[in-house]
């Protein structure tokens, strides 16, 4: 707790080591001012090691981290808004007079297209892996993905008119339980008067069907290609048997696992006891039904409401539909570009500022070090659930640390000789970008774990930076 304590108080202890050295700084970059810019990065980042640390050893509430998450979003609010965003506007009205719109529209473009940049950024990321740094973002993601599998399994399953007979928005809780066959040329996938075991799907390749007596099967059927799920509700034997011709990958659905959907889902139920009713009179019966029940049915529409259902995951089966990705490999690079997408902004922010200790203005550097200890734990807390080990963890972020000091030194070493108009719109692109963050991660994950306190807490962050500016105003 004590070096919690020290770690938190380290920026403010710059910040009052800047105010006491007297003198004004000049607008060029010399080996101190990329030193500093230096110094300034890594103190900012720093908190990213304390947060880690608490998020794989403590694991605080999560109403906890969600308070000091969103008391560290209100403190970035605070200097985007006032500090960078208005202090940028001043610069260029009072000091470059620019025309007060020209100003805004120059301000307000660097935001737009940072945070455009940053939200199409940190979106390709999740696709490649980066979700897991974040449990918001991770489960934003697993439900996307359960989405998009939603919609190729029920386009498949349309095809069926049992199937499509039946609510859409029950069977689409199958999909946690599909599993993925693939078969060799020649692979028997099951025989005549054989017990069903569930329902294929064919994603690939081609099957081969034999009847075995009147009613069954023949012929060859690829992709797309729905077969089996007659006998499922039934409980028929197959009447032919099914042979992979080529190359085949299946998408199977259990029959017992079918089975347990059913059960809790009422109009499911009531759906397959009807069929069941209808083949008492014969299997020319229950197809004749089906195809009755599914002729006024809406292809489009009913494969829209099946996805519209999809749940939002819980935060373990987030962690876990990852844990089973991470085995593919390739995750762990793109959670560190995550991490380095989200911190580089402040860090470019805090270097291109740079000049000497005497003109540092602490709000921005204390909000980012305040910012960053949440993210950090939330963030570890979640690769722990992803079973990453504390050293892999611990590795990434010292690795980050580093990075955004030297994010600092580059910020200060091309932007610090550049001319006022460029730095006002390099801050503001990457304040937008910072912007972009803070909407669709920090505070989406604040609110889900903190729930309605977190505004206040959001209220204090923003009151705590503000007392630094208002300091400065008295200067």
């Amino acid at each position: 707790m004590s070096g919690m304590l020290a770690g938190l108080l380290l920026p403010v202890a710059v910040a009052a080591v800047a105010s006491s050295v007297p003198g004004e700084a000049e607008l060029k970059v010399t080996g101190w001012s990329l030193f500093g810019s230096f110094m300034v990065g890594l103190v900012s980042a720093s908190s990213l090691l304390i947060g880690a640390a608490l998020g794989v050893y403590v694991r605080a509430p999560k109403r906890v981290v969600a308070a000091i998450m969103a008391f560290g979003a209100g403190a970035l609010i605070e200097s985007l808004a006032i500090e960078l965003a208005a202090g940028g506007a001043e610069k260029l009205i009072r000091e470059e007079h620019l025309h007060p719109l020209v100003g805004w529209l120059w301000i307000a473009t660097g935001f737009v297209v940072g945070g455009m940049v940053y939200a199409g950024a940190n979106l390709a990321l999740d696709n490649a892996g980066a979700a897991a740094r974040k449990a918001a973002s991770l489960r934003s993601y697993v439900r996307r993905a359960r989405r998009e599998k939603a919609t190729d399994m029920l386009v498949q399953l349309s095809a069926s008119d049992l199937f499509r007979s039946l609510p859409a928005a029950d069977l689409v809780k199958l999909i946690p339980h599909a599993e993925t066959r693939k078969l060799g040329p020649g692979a028997v996938i099951f025989r005549t008067g054989d017990l069903s075991d569930g329902v294929y799907l064919i994603e690939e390749g081609h099957v081969e069907f034999t009847p075995g007596g009147p009613g069954g099967m023949a012929g060859n059927y690829g992709p797309g290609h729905c077969f089996g799920e007659v006998e499922l509700v039934t409980g028929e034997a197959r009447m032919e048997s099914a042979t992979a011709l080529d190359s085949v990958k299946l998408l199977f659905i259990p029959a017992d696992d079918f089975g347990l959907v059913m059960l809790n889902s009422p109009a499911l139920e009531s759906a397959v006891r009807d069929l069941v009713a209808v083949h008492t009179h014969g299997a020319a019966s229950v197809e004749h039904h089906i195809r009755q029940q599914a002729r006024g049915v809406d292809t489009k529409t009913w494969v829209e409401a099946g996805v519209a259902a999809v749940a939002m995951p819980t935060h373990e089966e987030a962690a876990h539909h990852h844990g089973k990705e991470e085995e593919g490999g390739g995750s762990p690079l793109a959670i560190f570009m995550g991490v380095l997408l989200d911190g580089v902004p402040e860090s470019v922010v805090l270097g291109a500022a740079y000049t000497t200790f005497s003109a540092l203005n602490p709000t921005f550097l204390v909000a980012v070090f305040m910012a960053n200890l949440p993210e950090a734990m939330s963030s570890s807390a979640q690769m722990v659930r992803a079973k990453y080990t504390p050293g892999r963890i611990f590795t990434l972020w010292l690795s980050l640390v580093l990075a955004s000091a030297l994010a600092a030194v580059v910020g200060n070493l091309f932007l610090a000789s550049a001319s006022e108009e460029v730095v006002v719109f390099v801050e503001a692109f990457a304040g937008g970008g910072i912007m972009a963050m803070l909407a669709q991660t920090m505070m989406p994950e604040a609110f889900e774990e903190g729930g309605a306190p977190v505004g206040l807490a959001t209220i204090i962050g923003f009151l705590a930076a503000f007392v630094f500016t208002t300091i400065e105003m008295a200067h």
